[in-house]
């Protein structure tokens, strides 16, 4: 067992996942265990990765082709794992990661049709081992509710957001299908909620799952004595 507690952000497009992260940023801030926070994000999270997060959201000139995405996606994905997520979990801290591979297999796998999701959890786990999140907060939205949001906003769209409907109907139906098929760590939040609403919801729910994961580790150490 990994000493250290990993936790994941995941959701469509005007979700509110960039608001939850920065109000769970703020509350790690007064938490008396803060210094054992890493934050990241996905793509991204190194100096390889945000290089290639630049080309995957903004390339407008010649955009990946949907294999060479996915590449791409786990290309960062590999780097992140090894220089910042798997060194940390080992020295006991808390990694909070807005986005990890459910987003591929939502968005490569179900959306972009590239390969199965069972496919593309597969080739995940074949690159990266037995790295798969503690704690997953799945911020649910209807396309239809995102659409509404999406029209209120002021500021531009990257790549991903300014696909089609139907391409965003695909994403959610691939993020149900992660959730339930990895239920165990998935904690589902109606994004409809408010956003002082969801972020308490958070708060509780992480702070469950750290108690729980301490006293797992309380146990194993007795066990070894």
């Amino acid at each position: 067992m990994n000493k250290g507690l990993f936790i994941t952000f995941e959701g469509g497009d005007a979700c509110g996942k960039s608001t939850q992260v920065k109000l769970f940023r703020e509350y790690v801030e007064k938490h008396p265990m803060k210094d054992k926070f890493v934050f990241l994000r996905e793509p991204g999270g190194t100096e390889l990765g945000e290089e290639i997060r630049k080309l995957l959201l903004s390339y407008n000139l010649d955009a990946p082709v949907p294999k060479a995405e996915l590449m791409l996606f786990l290309a960062s994905r590999a780097q992140i794992c090894e220089k910042v997520i798997i060194p940390a979990l080992n020295e006991g801290k808390i990694v909070v990661a807005d986005r990890f591979y459910d987003s591929t297999i939502a968005y490569q796998g179900m959306a972009r049709g590239i390969m199965s999701p069972e496919g593309i959890l597969n080739l995940n786990r074949s690159i990266l081992g037995n790295i798969t999140p503690d704690l997953t907060f799945y911020l649910k939205l209807s396309p239809e509710d995102a659409r509404a949001r999406k029209l209120k906003m002021s500021e531009g769209f990257d790549r991903m957001e300014m696909e089609e409907f139907t391409f965003h109907q695909k994403v959610c139906d691939g993020y149900d299908y992660i959730a339930k098929l990895e239920s165990e760590r998935f904690h589902i939040i109606d994004a409809r909620k408010s956003i002082e609403e969801i972020h308490e919801e958070i708060k509780q729910t992480f702070e469950e799952k750290l108690i729980e994961k301490t006293s797992q580790l309380s146990s194993d150490d007795i066990t070894q004595q």
